[in-house]
């Protein structure tokens, strides 16, 4: 996984010495940028995110490369990427805006009613590829 991260930093021109945290740190500061300002055109409202914390985890289930859960008795909300997600920053970029409109919606639905309503019109504002809807 250290040689993916690696390879991933070089494509962003990440210079070597950072924490390979950089990249998905930065990727989501820009992206909650983005979603803040869609947010509010799609809402009227101030995007308000919880803190979340972000780590890279591959115990997540097969058929998943990412999952975000909702802050629960006063921790952070948290977001796992599966290392796979690495191996692209385009890719990346696409996978932590699809778990940052999770937490955007604010609380967690029912399975069939998760990526409906105002998941659907901020991923279509902020440009999510439909491919990544689910």
């Amino acid at each position: 996984m250290r040689s993916l991260i690696k390879k991933v930093l070089r494509e962003a021109d990440v210079p070597s010495v950072e924490n390979p945290n950089y990249l998905i740190s930065k990727i989501k500061n820009n992206v909650v940028d983005d979603l803040g300002r869609v947010y509010l055109d799609v809402t009227g409202d101030k995007l308000v995110l919880p803190p979340i914390d972000i780590k890279i985890d591959d115990t997540i289930k097969d058929g998943k490369i990412a999952g975000f859960n909702h802050p629960k008795n006063g921790e952070n909300g948290k977001m796992g990427i599966k290392s796979k997600a690495l191996e692209d920053v385009e890719y990346l970029k696409w996978v932590i805006t699809h778990e940052l409109i999770h937490a955007a919606v604010g609380k967690d639905l029912p399975k069939s009613e998760e990526h409906e309503g105002l998941f659907k019109k901020l991923a279509e504002k902020i440009g999510l590829p439909k491919e990544y809807w689910d």
